[in-house]
């Protein structure tokens, strides 16, 4: 039998979206699904061969012509090539870039929506045409997936007319490799203090993801200098900040400016958190929005203490979970909760005795598993 050739479509291959791909595609039947990667180079390219060539999938670099990101001429390019099935894009701008050219070809379209329509890239004195042209190219779209409720219902309301179609709409919750996050490390906290030199009585927050603002670290420095300058009494603690990304340098020069260097020690980007985030007290995700928290999920499955924000994508992960719940945008709140976990050490038994309910719950078979149904569904006969 033919396998089905399937084009993924990335504009970004960052952070949750290669970890998405990473995830899902591991469970794909390889004598079923012929997959190619096509997306723009990033700084996390060398985490995504590593990720893609392990499982067989094959990766083509868009790469920029005079310094511009022309993905719809890449895509025009693999579609001329080749005879794909499907085209799974990733996010609504590599969505953009394929339906610019896939209405002459008309391949079978799957979005899967990643983010928010955030208003910097539809606002200014084009924005009515900007909205226009990014409707006009989704319309060749075959499915709009969601990863989450929530997310799926922010593209709704912000495309009414796409909102009225009875066909085509499907939530496919987002996963994890659970059993990566539920296998305990012995002595995890002891081995971190000790790789990074930390002393037995400091207490680890961990913040694992990208320096940008979506994922609120600004808010995590506003509420170590709360803390700091409360005039209250506070623990040896410290912000184990693990990532890379646009705001980094920033983010740093904040920490600096306010005078807390001894509260932070940033780590680069790594591909597997597993083994460090086991050995943080707790984890930290003031986000101001998600598509659907997978870090939550890693957490939580793991058994750590988390606290986060109650912001679209992350609220309906931490629904019916241990999770203390904070507003976004609240570092006050925030630092309220870090105290809380600080001087709560039984709270790690409650995180713990639910591990096992959050790997049931977020494992990613289930999640590939509906999404090859979907494929098998929706791809060329």
């Amino acid at each position: 039998m033919r396998k089905k050739k399937i084009l993924i479509v990335c504009m970004w291959p960052l952070g949750g979206i290669r970890t998405y791909l990473k995830y899902n595609y591991h469970y794909f039947p390889k004598d079923e699904f012929d997959i190619t990667i096509l997306a723009n180079p990033s700084i996390e390219k060398d985490h995504l061969i590593k990720d893609m060539t392990s499982e067989g999938i094959k990766i083509e670099w868009a790469r920029p012509i005079w310094g511009k990101n022309v993905l719809f001429y890449h895509v025009a390019r693999m579609l001329t090539k080749n005879k794909y099935d499907l085209i799974h894009s990733q996010g609504f701008f590599s969505a953009f870039h394929t339906g610019l050219v896939n209405w002459i070809f008309r391949v079978p379209h799957v979005l899967t929506i990643h983010g928010i329509l955030e208003d910097k890239y539809l606002s200014g004195r084009l924005a009515v045409f900007k909205k226009l042209i990014l409707k006009q190219s989704l319309k060749n779209v075959t499915v709009f997936h969601g990863v989450g409720s929530d997310i799926l219902e922010h593209f709704k309301e912000a495309f009414p007319d796409f909102g009225r179609k009875k066909e085509g709409w499907v939530v496919i919750n987002n996963g994890i490799q659970a059993e990566r996050f539920l296998e305990p490390v012995p002595d995890a906290d002891h081995k971190l203090r000790k790789q990074l030199g930390f002393p037995e009585n400091k207490f680890i927050f961990g913040f694992f993801g990208r320096f940008m603002p979506q994922k609120g670290f600004n808010y995590i420095i506003d509420a170590v200098d709360s803390i700091v300058h409360s005039g209250r009494e506070y623990h040896d603690f410290i912000i184990l900040a693990v990532g890379s990304g646009d705001f980094e340098r920033q983010y740093k020069n904040d920490v600096t400016q306010k005078g807390l260097d001894r509260f932070f020690h940033f780590l680069p980007f790594g591909s597997d958190i597993s083994p460090i985030m086991k050995g943080c007290g707790a984890v930290l995700m003031p986000s101001i929005w998600e598509a659907w928290g997978l870090l939550a999920c890693e957490t939580l499955t793991a058994g750590i203490p988390l606290i986060a924000s109650d912001c679209i994508g992350l609220r309906e992960v931490i629904k019916n979970t241990p999770a203390i719940r904070i507003p976004s945008h609240d570092p006050k709140a925030l630092s309220e909760a870090m105290l809380q976990v600080i001087e709560q050490p039984e709270l790690r038994r409650i995180f713990e005795s639910a591990k096992e309910t959050a790997a049931g719950r977020f494992d990613v078979k289930d999640s590939a598993s509906k999404l090859v149904g979907l494929f098998r569904k929706t791809s060329r006969q």
